[in-house]
C-alpha cells in the first residue's frame, strides 16, 4: 500500500471516531435537556419549607354578582394539600384539593359552590388549609358571604316563605307527628327552612304515612316554570335528609293538568312517579332525575300542575314494635341540559 493511501485510510478513520464522538456526546447534551415529568428529588425527599402562608384576597364576597375568592400559599416542593371551607350557620362544607407546589387561582379559587349539603348562605365562613403530609399542619383564615350562589335553574319550592294553601297536607289517618311540617329546626338543605315529614309509626303501625301537594301556584304560575320542555334535557331535583332509618321511603310524583283546568285536581290529573328513594342515609343528599325517563311528551313538560311528597313507612320489613320514619324535604329545582350542579 503506498504512502498516499495509508494517509487517507488514517484521515478517513479519524474523521469516522470524531464524528462518532461528536453524536455520543450530542446524545449526552439531549439528555441534560430532557423535560422531565415526574417528582423531582426534593419532592420526594427534601424537607419541607413553607414559603407564603395562606392568603385570601378578599375578606367578603358577593357571588350572587358573580365575584369569586382566591386563596395563595407557597412551597419549596410539591405537595399534597386540602382547602376546607366552612359555613358557620349553615354547616356546607367546601373541599379544594391539589398536589402542587403553590395556590393560586388556577387551582384554588372558590366561586360559592358545596361539595357537601347543606348550600352555603349568607354567613361567615371558616378556611383551613391542611398539609397531611407535616403533621397535619394548618393554617386558617376566614371570609363572610354577603351574597350566596344562584344556581341555574328553575326553582319549583325552597319553603322560604309560607305557601299558605298552595301547599296541601294530606295526614288523613293522623299518622304525622305535630312536629312535621315547614320548619327551620333543622338545619336547611339550602337556606332557613325545609319541609319535614315524621310518622307515628312507634306508636301505631303505618304504611302510607302523609304527604304534601305543592301546587305550582306556588311559583306565582299556573303550571311549573320549567327550563326546556325537551324531556331528555329536563332534569328534576331535589334535596332530601335523612338520620339513616332503615324503613322509610320518599316517594314524588309529578302531576300533568289532564283537563287544561289551570289548577290541580286530585284523581283527575295524570301522575308520573320518580323512583323511590330508601331513606338509609344520614345527612342531606341532592337527588336528580331525567324527566324525560319518566315517560312525559314534551306538551305534558308544559303544564305540570302539582308535585305530591310522599312519606311510606316499609311495613313489610319493620319490626314489632315498627319504628319511627321520618324525612325532610328543600329545594325543588328544575335544571337544563343535566343534573344541577352544586
Amino acid at each position: 500500500m503506498s504512502n498516499f493511501s495509508l494517509n487517507i485510510h488514517i484521515r478517513t478513520l479519524f474523521l469516522a471516531v470524531g464524528a462518532l464522538t461528536i453524536a455520543l456526546l450530542g446524545s449526552g447534551c439531549d439528555h441534560d435537556t430532557d423535560v422531565f415529568d415526574g417528582p423531582s428529588l426534593v419532592d420526594r425527599f427534601g424537607e419541607f419549607e413553607l414559603l407564603e402562608p395562606l392568603g385570601i384576597d378578599r375578606a367578603t364576597v358577593d357571588f350572587s354578582a358573580g365575584e369569586s375568592v382566591t386563596f395563595t400559599a407557597r412551597f419549596n416542593k410539591r405537595i399534597d394539600w386540602v382547602l376546607v371551607i366552612t359555613g358557620t350557620e349553615s354547616g356546607a362544607v367546601k373541599r379544594i384539593e391539589g398536589f402542587e407546589n403553590e395556590l393560586s387561582a388556577d387551582n384554588a379559587r372558590w366561586l360559592g359552590g358545596t361539595t357537601e349539603l347543606p348550600l352555603f348562605k349568607n354567613e361567615l365562613c371558616m378556611v383551613e388549609l391542611i398539609i397531611p403530609e407535616e403533621d397535619s399542619l394548618t393554617m386558617t383564615g376566614e371570609v363572610t358571604i354577603v351574597g350566596a350562589k344562584i344556581y341555574d335553574g328553575a326553582v319549583y319550592a325552597d319553603f322560604e316563605t309560607d305557601a299558605g294553601s298552595n301547599i296541601f297536607v294530606g295526614n288523613f289517618e293522623f299518622e304525622l307527628t305535630p312536629a312535621s311540617g315547614r320548619t327551620n329546626s333543622i338545619a336547611a338543605g339550602q337556606g332557613d327552612y325545609c319541609w319535614f315529614f315524621q310518622g307515628t309509626d312507634n306508636v301505631v303501625s303505618n304504611f302510607f304515612v302523609g304527604l304534601i301537594d305543592i301546587q305550582a301556584a306556588v311559583t306565582g304560575e299556573t303550571y311549573a316554570p320549567v327550563p326546556t320542555t325537551v324531556p331528555e334535557d329536563l332534569y328534576f331535583n331535589c334535596m332530601v335528609y335523612s338520620d339513616g332509618g332503615l324503613y322509610g321511603l320518599a316517594v314524588l310524583q309529578l302531576i300533568y293538568d289532564s283537563n287544561d283546568s289551570g289548577a290541580f285536581e286530585d284523581g283527575q290529573d295524570q301522575v308520573f312517579a320518580l323512583p323511590d328513594i330508601a331513606l338509609d342515609f344520614e345527612g342531606w343528599r341532592l337527588f336528580s332525575f331525567q324527566v324525560g325517563e319518566l315517560g312525559l311528551s314534551e306538551q305534558q313538560l308544559s303544564k305540570i300542575v302539582n308535585i305530591r311528597a310522599l312519606l311510606i313507612s316499609q311495613m313489610n320489613l319493620q319490626p314489632n314494635p315498627p319504628l319511627q320514619v321520618d324525612y325532610a324535604l328543600d329545594y325543588l329545582i328544575f335544571t337544563a341540559g343535566g343534573p344541577l350542579e352544586l
